[in-house]
């Protein structure tokens, strides 16, 4: 993967614990990767076509400066977040941290922090059988479109019978493929919160609910403990699943 680097960046700013280290500066020296395909930069010789490494070594100082973090581990996810939130053509981020006069004893060069995000691709599967249906599959649109989220698109919405026996009421289901730097199990969480908002309650397995989002496929990830299962342990046997995901992605199924 093509990369823009700025390496060894010295900035003077005012983070750590110690409550000192939030009053007198101190050294940082960041380090940032970032991978970009450069297919129609090379070509063009347009600056416009690339990420400008000026701009983004102006925004690592902005943030290093106008901030004041406990942990490198929060200053560096700051400066990878925003360089993925803010730089379209941005695919993966590193971001290294180095604090050469950490307050601590013995004889050291740095203390650092690495931090890598990417972009994922995801495919959620989305349901309701209660209530307004339309309105809650609207909401868990809107909560994929929350700066962590790019690029969402969604499958038609198709109106199904109860699936597994303990539901009664007809669902209304679709996919949505999106693309996140979340984790997998960050991403659970983050969804598990959306439908806690939506009302919806775990009380009865596969019975009817306010709002259900499945991790179908996370890239070629697979995962299999009781917390998270990936790809969906069910989705083969779910028409309701591979209709819609077939419509965003006729390969889908292949690709896993």
């Amino acid at each position: 993967m093509d990369k823009v680097i700025i390496k060894n960046l010295e900035i003077m700013a005012k983070h750590g614990v110690n409550p000192e280290e939030k009053v007198k500066e101190q050294r940082f020296i960041i380090t940032a990767e970032i991978s970009v395909p450069f297919t129609c930069s090379q070509e063009s010789d347009d600056i416009d076509k690339t990420i400008s490494y000026s701009r983004v070594k102006k925004d690592i100082v902005r943030i290093v400066t106008e901030n004041t973090f406990n942990l490198l581990e929060k200053l560096s996810y700051e400066i990878a977040r925003y360089i993925l939130e803010n730089y379209e053509s941005a695919e993966k981020v590193k971001i290294i941290v180095k604090k050469p006069d950490a307050p601590m004893s013995g004889k050291f060069k740095y203390v650092a922090v690495e931090k890598n995000l990417k972009w994922h691709r995801v495919y959620l599967g989305l349901g309701s059988s209660m209530g307004d249906k339309d309105m809650y599959l609207d909401n868990a649109i809107e909560a994929l479109k929350e700066r962590q989220f790019k690029n969402l698109r969604e499958s038609s919405r198709i109106k199904t019978a109860p699936y597994g026996g303990a539901a009664k009421n007809e669902f209304l289901n679709s996919v949505a493929e999106v693309y996140t730097y979340l984790e997998p199990y960050e991403l659970l969480s983050y969804i598990h919160k959306v439908e806690a908002e939506n009302s919806r309650v775990r009380d009865i397995h596969w019975g009817d609910r306010t709002l259900d989002i499945d991790i179908l496929l996370f890239d070629d990830l697979k995962i299999n403990d009781p917390e998270l299962c990936v790809p969906h342990k069910d989705m083969k046997n779910r028409d309701f699943v591979l209709k819609p995901l077939s419509e965003l992605n006729p390969n889908a199924i292949q690709e896993e």
